[in-house]
């Protein structure tokens, strides 16, 4: 893993109406605040009409402060480690194979690739950070 650079990054979810332009409005409050996001997604759940945008902002008490000034509620999450690096195969493989060596399981991993570089999202159980943050060097 040597081309790639780990860090642990704070993760918050908000609530809002599974409704068109509810995260585009969301996202337009915290730009007015200047939140820069390193990740963001959304998804559904499971009660009718509500989803939930997960971010990972490059200022946690930036997202704070803009949160309480759009009366956001937002919840905190534990922990997730992001990666960057060079694109290549089996690059998810290796980082994934350390995690396993240490008993760490992943129960959630986002990933894109962008021209030679990837990044990717990886979540762990709460007791598992220590271990993961071993495993990945941070």
């Amino acid at each position: 893993m040597a081309r790639e650079t780990v860090t642990k990054v704070e993760r918050f979810s908000v609530d809002i109406p599974n409704q068109p332009g509810e995260g585009a409005k969301l996202l337009e409050a915290l730009k007015a605040e200047g939140v820069n996001l390193i990740a963001c997604w959304g998804y559904p759940l499971g009660e009718a009409g509500v989803a939930r945008m997960e971010l990972i902002p490059s200022d946690p008490a930036v997202l704070q402060k803009a949160a309480k000034k759009a009366k956001v509620k937002l919840t905190r999450l534990p922990v997730a480690f992001h990666v960057v690096g060079l694109d290549r195969p089996g690059s998810l493989a290796a980082i994934l194979s350390k995690l396993a060596e240490r008993g760490v399981n992943v129960h959630a991993l986002q990933a894109i690739s962008v021209g030679s570089r990837y990044a990717c999202l990886i979540q762990v159980d709460a007791k598992d950070i220590r271990k993961a943050a071993a495993a990945l060097g941070v």
